[in-house]
């Protein structure tokens, strides 16, 4: 991001755990630096990778804009988002 915006959510995030009774904080493992955004989900298995990858590296140097993001959604989730494991904890509005 090119402001604080994410460090100040992250804050406000450790702030909450910390002035909740959650047994366990954000950072008890070790301390979040990093953030992600999953752009697509293939919905089946991947049948053509080298195609893929050669589109992928003719795109890596292209510019594909911004966007303003409204709103943000915590979610409990396993690594493969299988729909039957999530749970949407909250949605945030981000304030523009």
């Amino acid at each position: 991001m090119e402001d604080s915006s994410l460090n100040e959510i992250r804050d406000n995030l450790r702030r909450d755990f910390k002035d909740s009774t959650l047994e366990q904080s954000m950072d008890e493992r070790y301390l979040i630096q990093t953030a992600h955004a999953t752009v697509f989900r293939f919905s089946q298995q991947l049948t053509q990778k080298e195609k893929f990858l050669e589109l992928l590296e003719n795109y890596r140097n292209h510019n594909f804009g911004t966007f303003q993001v409204n709103e943000l959604e915590l979610s409990y989730n396993d690594w493969y988002h299988q729909e039957r494991l999530v749970t949407n904890l909250h949605q945030f509005k981000m304030i523009n």
